[in-house]
C-alpha cells in the first residue's frame, strides 16, 4: 500500500519503506516506527482484503483462465494463522531448491535431486509437491517401498490432492498390494481436482489388479474427453497385449503412433508384441527407436540389447549392453544388471 512518501507491505514479514528517503527501499522501517505501522496496518484493513488462503468467487472466463495458467490448483493447505515461514521473502529460496532439485535431475543426479527435496519437505512439511518430486525420484531408483512411504506422510501432511493419492495408489499397484491401491485410485479419480492421469492411473490399477475389462472402460473413457489422448491409446494397446489379443493390441499401438509419433512407451509395447508374434526385426526396430525417444525406458533397453544377443548379433548388441549396465538403476534392474556385467565379461575385449 503507498502513502504519500510510505510504502507499507502487510506480509508475515512486514516492510515499511520511506520512498522520498530511500527510494529503493534498503531500509525496512517497520521497527523504528511501530506506531506509523499500526495507522498503515489500520487504513489496509479498512479496505476489507481477502485473507491469505480464503477464495474469492470469480466469473466463469477468469476462472477458466486462471486454470490454463495452472493458478487454481495449489498443494498446501489454507491455514487460519500465516507464519514468517509463509513469507514470499522466505518462500523464495524453497523456489530456488525446487528449480535446483528439477536441474539435478535433467543432469542426471537423482540422489542428489532426491535429497534436495527431502531438504525441502523437511522446512515445509506441507508442501505436496515436493512430495510427489521426491517419490518419483525414489521410484526411479528402484525404491518404491519409499516412494509409498514419502506419499503416505503427504496425505497426512499436506492439502488432499487427488495427484498424490493416485500416485500411491500406483506404486502400491505396482507392487501387488491392489486391495490397497485400487480403492485409492478409485478415489482419487472421483475427486473434483481429478484430471485425465487419475483415470489413466485407475485404469493402469485395474489392469495390474486382473481386472482388463474395467481398465478397458476407464481408458475408453478417457478417450471419450480427449480422442487424441496417447497415453490411453498406448495403455489400451498394452492391456490387450496382457491378454493375448495381438490384433487389437496391434491397432491400439498403431493408432497411438498416429496420434503421436514421438511417444517411446508405445514402441517399447509395439516391440513386445513384434517379438511375441515371432518378428525379430520388427521387435528390434521398435525397441530401437523407444530408447532413441526415451534413453530411460530401461525395459526396451534391456530388451533391445537382450534380442540383439539372442540374434548373434554382439556388435550390436555392446553398446546397448554398455549403457543398460551403466546407467539403469541397480536397485530397480539389480539381476538384470548381473546377467548383462557377466556378458560383457565373457566377451572378447575389442
Amino acid at each position: 500500500m503507498l502513502v504519500n512518501r510510505e510504502k507499507f507491505i502487510d506480509l508475515p514479514l512486514p516492510e515499511l519503506y520511506d520512498l522520498a528517503e530511500d527510494p529503493a527501499e534498503n531500509t525496512n522501517l517497520v521497527d523504528a516506527r511501530a506506531e506509523r505501522r499500526r495507522v498503515l496496518e489500520a487504513r489496509l484493513e479498512a479496505f476489507g482484503p481477502i485473507a491469505p488462503g480464503r477464495r474469492q468467487a470469480e466469473d466463469a472466463e477468469t476462472a477458466a483462465r486462471l486454470r490454463a495458467l495452472g493458478y487454481t490448483s495449489g498443494s498446501a493447505r489454507p491455514r487460519k494463522i500465516y507464519t514468517e515461514d509463509d513469507d514470499p521473502k522466505r518462500l523464495i529460496d524453497l523456489d530456488r531448491q525446487m528449480h535446483a532439485g528439477i536441474e539435478a535431475f535433467n543432469a542426471g543426479r537423482l540422489e542428489d535431486a532426491a535429497a534436495t527435496y527431502a531438504g525441502i519437505i523437511a522446512r515445509r512439511p506441507d508442501m505436496g509437491v515436493a512430495y510427489l518430486h521426491l517419490a518419483f525420484l525414489q521410484a526411479e531408483l528402484g525404491r518404491v517401498n519409499e516412494a509409498i512411504a514419502t506419499l503416505t506422510a503427504a496425505r497426512e501432511r499436506a492439502a488432499p490432492s487427488a495427484e498424490i493419492d493416485s500416485r500411491l495408489g500406483m506404486y502400491l499397484s505396482e507392487i501387488g498390494q491392489a486391495e490397497k491401491a485400487v480403492p485409492l485410485l478409485e478415489a482419487a479419480a472421483a475427486r473434483p481436482d481429478a484430471g485425465v492421469d487419475a483415470l489413466n492411473a485407475l485404469g493402469i490399477g485395474y489392469a495390474r489388479a486382473g481386472q482388463p475389462a474395467r481398465a478397458l472402460q476407464v481408458f475408453a473413457q478417457i478417450l471419450e474427453r480427449d480422442a487424441r489422448n496417447v497415453m490411453a491409446m498406448q495403455n489400451i494397446g498394452s492391456v490387450h497385449l496382457a491378454a493375448g489379443n495381438l490384433a487389437a493390441a496391434r491397432s491400439a499401438f498403431e493408432r497411438a503412433i498416429a496420434i503421436n509419433p514421438a511417444w517411446a512407451a508405445t514402441y517399447t509395447g509395439l516391440g513386445a508384441l513384434e517379438a511375441q508374434s515371432g518378428n525379430r526385426p520388427a521387435a528390434i526396430a521398435a525397441w530401437q527407436r523407444a530408447v532413441e525417444l526415451n534413453p530411460s525406458d530401461f525395459d526396451a533397453l534391456f530388451n533391445l540389447a537382450t534380442e540383439l544377443i539372442n540374434a548373434r548379433q554382439p556388435a550390436a548388441a555392446r553398446p546397448y549392453v554398455e549403457r543398460f549396465v551403466r546407467t539403469a538403476p541397480r536397485a530397480a534392474y539389480g539381476p538384470d544388471i548381473a546377467r548383462l556385467e557377466a556378458y560383457l565379461r565373457a566377451q572378447p575385449s575389442r
